[in-house]
């Protein structure tokens, strides 16, 4: 049987860097990263083949791990896998990964170690080689928000790129035609699709991209008020803002009514996601459904059924505009 050792050796690198690529515990050289995981495959070693064992064995406890459980976003997608639990007697644990490739690591090590029979799992800093390794060792882990090639059965995911572009359509339909756009922070697929639609609706409506209008900020009302600020410094420039989720442009539509900027009839607001917080604005939210709870309780019901060898079908999940007030009409 392989050894750590061994791993470390045929890639030519310490003991310690091969523990860390593998726990994700410090950072370390992608050449280095590569070069372990291509190691590892070769020996077929696992780290903790003792946990991987009793991950494949089972327990009465379903795996989570989500970006922050205090996001409401994300606090809907564990509320809904922690119902499937229930109903199936098990008990949910959750993690946090916070968007950071080592934490999701940590994360999902974590929940292995814990014997979790199945595995739900949003991690979108990890990348696709070592995400892939996981997928190969844990055959009841679902991934949510994101496909991996090899493994599109057991991904549950929206198309990003779409939504996005379905609600800065009705931007450019209202008569909107200097649309800023604030983006996630994070290096992740979700933010790239989502600017990836923006990108695609502006073209289409023969508007020019601004450089100058595109923001990134943290996905919270803490970035939204930050983004404000930056935003009404460029008072004037702008007729609209599409957000990248409903919490900045919450924050972003109460700064800017505080500031004396009528919504939506100087500046249009859009949001992403649909959460209950848009329909409480004054005007209300007009924003994309993102069906996070569907999402989070068919993960759920794909790891059991996984877990059990049954069969599952995924449906299709769809996003619409949902029109509020806050997006002027022509």
């Amino acid at each position: 049987m392989a050894t750590i050792r061994d791993v470390a050796k045929l890639a030519n690198v310490s003991v310690a860097t091969v523990s860390r690529v593998l726990n994700g515990t410090a950072k370390v050289s992608d050449a280095a990263r590569e070069a372990v995981l291509k190691a590892r495959n070769e020996l077929g070693f696992h780290l903790n083949a003792n946990a991987k064992a009793l991950a494949k064995q089972g327990s009465d406890t379903i795996g989570v791990l989500v970006s922050e459980v205090t996001d409401p976003y994300f606090a809907t997608m564990v509320k809904a896998s922690e119902e499937v639990a229930h109903q199936d007697g098990k008990m949910l644990f959750v993690t946090q990964g916070f968007h950071d490739e080592e934490r999701e690591i940590r994360a999902i090590n974590s929940l292995v170690s814990h014997q979790c029979a199945c595995l739900v799992v949003h991690a979108l800093a990890i990348p696709d080689v070592i995400l892939t390794q996981y997928m190969q060792d844990y055959p009841f882990m679902v991934l949510v928000n994101r496909i991996l090639t090899g493994f599109e059965d057991r991904c549950v995911n929206i198309n990003n790129s779409r939504g996005m572009y379905l609600i800065v359509k009705e931007l450019v339909k209202a008569g909107c035609r200097k649309i800023a756009f604030v983006n996630s922070a994070h290096h992740i697929l979700d933010a790239e699709e989502r600017f990836a639609g923006f990108c695609v609706a502006l073209r289409e409506g023969g508007l020019e991209i601004n450089p100058e209008l595109i923001l990134h900020e943290q996905p919270s009302l803490e970035g939204g008020n930050a983004a404000a600020e930056k935003l009404l410094a460029k008072r004037g420039e702008f007729d609209a803002v599409a957000c990248y989720n409903d919490a900045i442009a919450s924050a972003i539509l109460a700064r800017f009514i505080r500031a004396g900027i009528k919504i939506p009839d100087e500046v249009s607001i859009t949001g992403f996601d649909d959460l209950p917080q848009s329909t409480c604005l004054n005007p209300p939210l007009t924003t994309i459904t993102n069906p996070i709870a569907q999402m989070g309780r068919c993960a759920a019901e794909l790891s059991l059924a996984l877990y059990k060898h049954q069969d599952y079908k995924l449906p299709e999940f769809k996003t619409e505009v949902v029109r509020r007030e806050s997006v002027r009409t022509r």
